[in-house]
């Protein structure tokens, strides 16, 4: 039997249509290309729109939506075929201030304005029961999600996760199983963000146990923050890995919340094995 390949929007389009035949206050709206046919749409034609050429008025729309109780999710991962669709990172902001979840590519950065609003939360999740959690968290929650999604194979980190598919995720996901007390204090560890980041950094452990591997989700200040205090009771050097570099990184943020803890970002070239060897020479310099 030969295996299946899936994308991760895939699953996040498949898990909204499920959330949708349990809550009919679910709304999807995104862009399709000619003759393409979203889950949602499949499943729930009703509460399905095309995401539109006027700007003003697809944002007018979604407040209007929300104001009357729906729990909508704008989505602008797709190739779109409208002008709405191709000027959706400007949008983004405007959606969420009406009171939508959007669903962006993980390619997209989070700005300066979308890390001053405090009622937003940001997620980036790897793997499918990740993905299904955080949509289904942003469907029942009161406040809007940001959630950032890769464009490949989904890449699965939930062996230590007890809540994966229903509960939610804590501020730190360890992959560290049973060692974690051999790990502890001792050494490097690696802080994981997207498929891409998580990807990379189950590479390093199979190359070498030495570096320890923190897995995070949400990227919001008040779960950063949370996330910075295990952090550094545990380890005081970091090399992390995703999410983007610069201002407004994970890195800079998490280097400011833990001033007294060493925090390195690196590149990632998409070459595995050269990202490989580039994380294990940045755990090998901070080494004590």
């Amino acid at each position: 039997m030969g295996t299946t390949t899936f994308r991760a929007e895939d699953v996040y389009r498949e898990e909204l249509a499920k959330i949708g035949a349990e809550d009919g206050r679910v709304v999807c709206v995104e862009a399709l290309p000619p003759r393409a046919r979203h889950p949602f749409e499949t499943a729930h034609p009703d509460r399905f729109f095309q995401l539109g050429s006027v700007e003003g008025a697809m944002v007018s729309m979604v407040e209007g939506l929300v104001t009357a109780g729906f729990r909508v999710f704008v989505c602008g991962l797709g190739p779109g075929t409208d002008s709405g669709a191709a000027r959706f990172p400007l949008l983004t902001l405007a959606y969420l201030e009406a009171g939508a979840s959007v669903v962006v590519p993980d390619t997209q950065a989070c700005s300066a304005e979308l890390l001053r609003t405090s009622r937003v939360r940001i997620a980036v999740p790897s793997g499918v029961q990740e993905i299904r959690a955080v949509v289904r968290g942003a469907a029942r929650a009161v406040r809007p999600y940001h959630i950032r999604i890769g464009s490949g194979a989904p890449v699965d980190l939930t062996a230590h996760w007890t809540g994966a598919g229903d509960g939610d995720i804590p501020a730190v996901v360890w992959d560290l199983g049973e060692d974690l007390g051999l790990h502890e204090g001792a050494g490097v560890c690696m802080v994981s963000v997207g498929e891409d980041g998580t990807r990379l950094a189950l590479a390093v452990r199979e190359r070498s146990a030495e570096p320890a591997h923190a897995h995070l989700v949400y990227l919001d200040d008040s779960h950063l923050a949370a996330a910075a205090g295990e952090l550094a009771r545990r380890y005081d050097r970091f090399v992390v890995l995703g999410g983007h570099r610069g201002p407004g990184g994970v890195s800079q943020r998490l280097s400011r919340l833990m001033p007294g803890c060493a925090v390195q970002e690196t590149s990632m070239s998409g070459e595995l094995t050269a990202d490989v060897d580039r994380v294990l020479s940045a755990v090998r310099r901070l080494r004590p």
